[in-house]
């Protein structure tokens, strides 16, 4: 199983998996937040005001633009883990939570062989701001973890 996000360290991570188990299904998965315009929209401004709260069509519309673009870039990272001859399956999910949790997840449900994940490279600081994904799966998952760099 794949975390993929079209980035070029998840990209890296396709192609490894695709090298490294030619002969398994891997699952490309793309994560997505629904109602995250209403996360967006409710925080104060500049002056600590906060903006009106969406309406339901504008959140819906937010989602459904969410959603299209998860399943094109789990789509594009099956595309590539085919052209590099191995068999891809595109899913994208919908998290509220944390991306890491739902990787965690997906590879508990579906009995993955190894979870591989890029890693941009943040560095300690940033990614104790940020967060890391990839640090998260790595020690919270027990199956085993690639966890792949971008060639710089």
């Amino acid at each position: 199983m794949v975390a993929f996000d079209g980035s070029p360290e998840s990209q890296a991570a396709v192609r490894a998996a695709a090298t490294l188990f030619p002969d398994r299904l891997v699952l490309v998965v793309s994560i997505w937040e629904p109602g995250l315009a209403m996360a967006a929209m409710s925080s104060p401004d500049a002056t600590g005001l906060g903006y009106p709260p969406p309406t339901r069509e504008q959140i819906q519309a937010v989602d459904r633009v969410q959603r299209e673009h998860a399943t094109s870039v789990a789509v594009a990272g099956a595309q590539m883990v085919n052209e590099l001859g191995g068999a891809a399956e595109a899913l994208p999910v919908a998290e509220s939570l944390n991306v890491a949790d739902a990787v965690i997840e997906i590879a508990d449900a579906r009995d993955a062989a190894a979870v591989i994940v890029g890693s941009r490279g943040l560095g300690a600081v940033k990614s104790r701001v940020l967060g890391s994904t990839s640090r998260r799966v790595l020690h919270e998952t027990r199956r085993p973890v690639l966890v792949v760099r971008s060639p710089e």
